[in-house]
């Protein structure tokens, strides 16, 4: 519909992203925040808890870590898989439906790995419940920068990616007070009961994103999200529909059209490095630390380190990004991870395996990487149009999965050949290479969102 299709003396259209944009942050919809900071919490959770039971997990079955690299292959794999399929599904029924069905489905599978008797039945289970932490994200973050004003939308998306460390950090304290007493297998149970409750919460309250019930012309429906959302509008307004997607793979054909085909590739990029650098670290990091003469307990506090820098990282990317823009931000973080990460490889390589020294730095590492990662999202999630968003953050998300599938064995590797300073060599080249990328995208892009020609 245009301008002049509206009934005459209503005034000129306008899209619900306009109206969103035009009215204050309501409390509805910071609730609505906080509903899907949870998900990136039981997500975090979920995928973080292999990880942690891993060292458990290879002294329980007698097995040496790298028959364990196909496992993370897999998990890693289901989760690249399910970003872009679950992207797609939530741009075609719906982003609450695709959500809550993400939820059961890793809750459901990260509970069954506390069933498994060998690593091959341990893969299996870990690609499907990858497939469900894959899809979750995706239309979590859509969902948060559909219900957000565009001048709180940095702060906002970091916000609920801040819970996914938070989630990694619960699975750490999990690990510490659980591993050593009654095994890994509670520790996966319980990782997977605790999204199949909020899942089952979910359903009876989430509602769908604005964006998508507006082009679903589900108009009674829209007009209660925005009641709710205290976003006020005149009785005979009519919005502006976006075009519907021929198909389900019509938005990832905008995404390689001419127009956007340069900055997506290099959107991928930057994921693929940084999620790279992240899992090489919240994978490896504890079975490295078992490997340098560190009790279980340690190892665990490790990640928790690493998990808390996170999430301090992600909370401080949010205001920085509102404030100073992306490049600044992103390239900002880049840097001090770089640096970080070397001086932990020359700290490593000269023998120094002090307690006192390796947590902080891994916290200082956490704090970097998270704030990338909060602003890769940030710029994917707003770079494009409401009716592709969730294909195109799912799509980089997914980019970033390869990346993660190749720290399973690359991480294996870098500690084979180079020991600790090889491993931490290796991070912070990708870390570095993700700022290079990261700052290509916002000058292929400049500073304001973009709207699709394909």
């Amino acid at each position: 519909m245009s301008a002049a299709d509206t009934p005459t003396g209503a005034g000129p259209a306008r899209t619900v992203e306009t109206a969103i944009n035009d009215a204050p942050w309501s409390f509805y919809q910071k609730v609505i925040l906080g509903c899907l900071a949870l998900v990136f919490a039981v997500d975090g959770l979920a995928n973080q808890s292999l990880g942690i039971a891993l060292p458990s997990i290879i002294q329980d079955w007698g097995l040496e870590r790298s028959a364990f690299a196909p496992v993370h292959a897999a998990n890693l794999a289901g989760v690249a898989f399910g970003s872009i399929l679950g992207g797609m599904i939530g741009d075609r029924i719906g982003r609450r439906w695709a959500l809550i069905s993400a939820i059961f489905l890793f809750g459901i599978m990260t509970s069954l790995g506390a069933v498994t008797q060998d690593p091959t039945q341990l893969m299996l289970v870990r690609f499907v419940d990858g497939l469900g932490i894959g899809a979750a994200i995706p239309n979590g973050a859509a969902m948060i920068s559909e219900f957000t004003p565009e001048r709180r939308r940095g702060r906002a998306i970091a916000i609920g990616m801040v819970f996914i460390p938070i989630g990694g950090i619960t699975a750490g304290a999990m690990g510490a007070s659980l591993l050593e007493q009654v095994g890994w297998r509670p520790l996966l149970l319980f990782a997977g009961l605790v999204p199949l409750i909020l899942g089952a919460i979910f359903v009876a309250m989430l509602p769908e994103s604005p964006a998508f019930l507006l082009r679903e012309g589900n108009e009674s429906g829209l007009r209660r999200v925005l009641e709710k959302c205290r976003i006020p509008y005149r009785s005979d307004e009519k919005f502006i529909i976006p075009p519907a997607q021929e198909s389900v793979t019509a938005p990832v054909r905008t995404l390689v059209a001419q127009n956007f085909r340069a900055r997506t590739l290099l959107l991928w990029a930057g994921f693929f490095t940084c999620l790279m650098a992240s899992y090489t670290l919240f994978s490896w990091v504890p079975t490295m630390l078992h490997t340098l003469g560190f009790d279980l307990t340690t190892t665990s506090y490790g990640i928790m380190t690493f998990h808390s820098g996170s999430v301090v990282g992600a909370l401080i990317s949010g205001f920085l990004l509102d404030r100073y823009g992306f490049r600044i931000t992103h390239v900002g973080y880049a840097a001090m991870g770089t640096i970080m990460a070397v001086a932990l490889a020359a700290m490593l390589g000269l023998g120094v395996l002090s307690v006192l020294i390796v947590l902080p730095a891994m916290m200082a590492l956490g704090f970097c990487l998270a704030g990338l990662h909060n602003t890769l999202y940030t710029l994917a999630a707003t770079i494009y149009p409401s009716e592709v968003r969730a294909t195109g953050v799912g799509t980089a998300s997914a980019a970033g999965r390869v990346g993660a599938v190749l720290s399973s064995f690359t991480g294996v590797v870098t500690l084979d050949l180079g020991g600790s300073t090889g491993f931490f060599g290796a991070v912070a080249a990708l870390i570095a290479l993700c700022g290079l990328a990261g700052w290509a995208v916002r000058s292929q892009t400049g500073s304001k969102p973009l709207e699709a020609h394909p």
